[in-house]
């Protein structure tokens, strides 16, 4: 009996050995883990940071581009205003050429 409870003893010491050695790695890579996320916290300050500064500028883009086309937009209805009154008086002269001709052939005149 004594021996047996002797080679328990060793398997439970050898058990409890391996466990402390699994334990002392599981702490070596908890610490890796939190320098790691350490590390990807400031990398994350640095990107939101960028990310501010890229949305600053994309914002003011967008403004100048805005104004640019607003501006681009009343020229465009200007003209198209201006070529619609150019197109009534030719259709207006157009007409007025053609009741002459038509006069003149049916000796209205």
């Amino acid at each position: 009996m004594a021996a047996a409870a002797m080679m328990a003893d060793q398997t439970l010491e050898a058990r409890v050995a391996r466990i402390e050695s699994d334990v002392a790695h599981v702490r070596s890579d908890i610490a890796e883990m939190k320098l790691d996320i350490r590390g990807l916290q400031g990398d994350i300050t640095g990107v939101r940071t960028e990310l501010h500064g890229l949305g600053t500028s994309l914002r003011v883009e967008l403004h100048e581009l805005d104004t640019s086309l607003r501006g681009q937009i009343a020229q465009l209805d200007r003209n198209l205003a201006d070529g619609l009154a150019s197109n009534r008086i030719w259709m207006l002269l157009q007409s007025a050429a053609i009741l002459a001709v038509m006069a003149r052939a049916f000796k209205w005149l």
